[in-house]
């Protein structure tokens, strides 16, 4: 089953990097540009933050890359465990469509991330038969993305916020089981043009 997940997310990646050639123009008429970063991701068992590097393919698709660290706090949504916290670094690649609107634009992208996570549990706390312990998660989270980004007209500055919707899938567990599944979140985005042709 877990062989048949990676090979699925290894698909999706595959579709992610040669998906910009569906959207993108003939190079004459491309006005292309690089971003980088920051970004926090919050959702209801933890935040993302990430440096960020944008390339534009065309006049309305960029590939976005993602490095950062994945903080965890589940506290009980896990049906493993009573408690749950953790942390790991990671990544990401996707493909956003960016459709002007007025002062900015409309974002719509398709992720994912892979993360290695350190998630401590606890069991039975308080009681005399509590447990902890700690187990090494390699997280594959595909996802999808969708919002507004600012532009600002004196100085090559963009601000944005988006949400995501993705799933959480623990393809490798060295240790007992930890939580997974879906998983909704709001992203604040900070990005500075590098460069534009």
């Amino acid at each position: 089953m877990k062989t048949k997940r990676i090979i699925y997310i290894f698909l999706l990646m595959i579709c992610i990097v040669k998906g910009h050639r569906l959207f993108a123009q003939k190079k004459d008429t491309i006005h292309s540009f690089k971003t980088v970063g920051l970004s926090l991701q919050i959702y209801p068992a933890g935040l993302i933050s990430c440096v960020t590097f944008e390339n534009y393919v065309s006049q309305k698709g960029s590939l976005l890359f993602r490095l950062g660290i994945n903080y965890a706090d589940r506290k009980d949504y896990s049906p493993y465990n009573d408690n749950e916290k953790g942390k790991g670094f990671g990544g990401s690649m996707g493909y956003r469509k960016h459709v002007p609107l007025k002062l900015g634009k409309i974002v719509f992208g398709l992720h994912c991330d892979i993360w290695n996570m350190w998630i401590n549990w606890k069991n039975d706390i308080g009681e005399p038969n509590y447990t902890k312990g700690q187990t090494y998660t390699l997280v594959l989270q595909p996802w999808i993305e969708g919002g507004y980004f600012i532009r600002l007209k004196s100085i090559p500055l963009q601000f944005g916020i988006t949400t995501g919707f993705g799933r959480e899938i623990n393809v490798v567990t060295n240790g007992k089981d930890v939580g997974q599944g879906w998983m909704n979140s709001l992203l604040l985005h900070f990005n500075y043009m590098l460069k534009r042709t």
